[in-house]
């Protein structure tokens, strides 16, 4: 068992591999969060105390310091994906102690289909997200390597999915209540000072002095956030702790007492709880396991080019609505093909200047739920990328008859603020806005909107545009 360390060039804080894989034996990574994507068979991935089946088409995060393994018994080919937790510490504060999943967690460690909250909202996340690793590796494929321009076009994406759509909290909260950052944080920092306190006496009332909040308060907010109790989760970090030493072959009772346990029949209580098994048999099973050694071969990118186009055809889902126009529909469908052949031969893009207009409004990009409002990322996503990809300037357009002068401002204000978090502020300010009003009496919307762009963007560049 080996702390594997993962090489990031400068200014690049991710990195993607594909590798064929028979057995891949037990070690760890810091400050770095793994994606597992099997684009040919299935693997079986040991991390921690769960052993999952990932098949082909789906993807697992394998989060900070978490001790993995991984095997295959069809060597099957596998994208991974390394992501430098602190390349984003500044954006970020608490990034390095939050848990990334991509289901529920179950217990008898067998995946639940059935997720208990926000059900088709999850599984498109999952498709989104596998469309966006898709996009990645597909990127990385034509040009060979991950560069400078290819990582800043999708960084923020990816690493906005993964602390909003795919934080731990969003699997294991017991209410559809919102939480809010202030929570979020609240939480993370809890967590952060169990990690670096584990093997100490840690109490409820270590935790309201240091947040300065009573009891009262933290037992309702715990519960609201977490399924498990507060004296659960302290135990199981010291659990996780525990693999640490265990594979290093120190005796039971040191690592007991090294871990915070009180008492070391405490240690076995625990871990037979989340492991399944005693200490020593957990041992001398990831001993067997490390005693057979990997067996895997690093691929090159430029022998994939039929592997991952089979994948694309199979995997690379649409998420749109059926009832589209069959030209969106039609876009949508063969984004893919359309962008490798353009990354292939460079004259079908034709030199001059390229533009792509998106209507923001339009009932292809946008719709009501009741109150809440219902941006079609997929189709946006597809959007922004392709204006960075071939250099065009993207246009959006703000229509103000479209939608109620009370949540105007609500709609533009949740959208500008979603597009600077996943495509950074850098993207956004390239953009250009077009406010269009077909009646003088919807200027005060007009401006109003204009207000927004102004407040968020430095030097935005809008024009008002006036049908007649």
């Amino acid at each position: 068992m080996y702390n594997e360390k993962v090489e990031f060039k400068k200014d690049i804080p991710f990195d993607v591999k594909v590798q064929s894989i028979n057995r891949y034996s037990i070690h760890w990574h810091e400050n770095v969060t793994e994606i597992i994507l099997p684009i040919k068979g299935s693997v079986e991935i040991t991390s921690s105390f769960e052993r999952n089946i990932v098949q082909e088409g789906d993807f697992w995060f394998i989060n900070n310091k978490y001790i993995h393994s991984i095997s295959s018994s069809n060597n099957a080919i596998v994208a991974i994906f390394h992501i430098n937790l602190g390349y984003f510490k500044n954006q970020f504060e608490y990034i390095k102690y939050m848990t990334f999943r991509s289901n529920i967690y179950s217990e008898n460690q067998r995946e639940k289909s059935d997720y208990s909250l926000d059900c088709d909202i999850r599984i498109e996340y999952k498709k989104r997200f596998r469309n966006l690793l898709i996009s990645i590796l597909s990127d990385a494929t034509n040009e060979n390597m991950l560069s400078k321009k290819l990582t800043e076009k999708y960084e923020h994406q990816l690493i906005y999915s993964m602390v909003y759509e795919f934080n731990w909290l969003q699997f294991q909260r017991k209410s559809n209540k919102f939480v809010s950052q202030i929570q979020l944080d609240r939480y993370h920092r809890i967590i952060k000072f169990i990690d670096e306190h584990y093997a100490e006496k840690i109490t409820l009332d270590d935790i309201v002095a240091k947040e300065f909040i009573t009891k009262n308060y933290f037992s309702h907010f715990w519960k609201n956030l977490s399924s498990y109790s507060f004296q659960e989760c302290i135990s199981c970090q010291r659990v996780l702790k525990s693999e640490y030493l265990l594979l290093n072959n120190i005796n039971i009772t040191s690592i007991s007492e090294q871990c915070g346990f009180s008492d070391v029949k405490y240690y076995y209580r625990h871990f037979k709880k989340w492991y399944g098994c005693m200490p020593i048999e957990h041992r001398n099973k990831s001993f067997s396991y490390i005693e057979m050694g990997s067996d895997y071969e690093n691929l090159e990118f430029n022998d994939l080019e039929k592997v991952l186009n089979d994948y694309i055809n199979k995997y690379f889902i649409a998420l749109y609505d059926h009832n589209l126009d069959s030209d969106i529909s039609f876009f949508v469908e063969n984004y893919m093909k359309i962008k490798y052949l353009c990354t292939k031969d460079k004259n079908l893009v034709p030199s001059s200047s390229n533009h792509i207009l998106i209507n923001l409004f339009d009932h292809c990009n946008f719709h009501l739920e009741e109150t809440n409002f219902i941006f079609n990322w997929n189709s946006i996503d597809l959007l922004v990328n392709l204006s960075l990809d071939f250099g065009a300037s993207l246009y959006f357009r703000l229509s103000c008859d479209n939608i109620e002068e009370t949540l105007l401002c609500d709609v533009v204000n949740k959208f500008i603020d979603n597009c600077i978090f996943r495509y950074s502020m850098k993207t956004v300010n390239k953009w250009h806005f077009f406010i269009n009003f077909k009646d003088i009496s919807l200027y005060k919307e007009a401006h109003n909107i204009r207000r927004i762009l102004d407040k968020k963007i430095k030097n935005a560049k809008i024009s008002y545009s006036f049908e007649f």
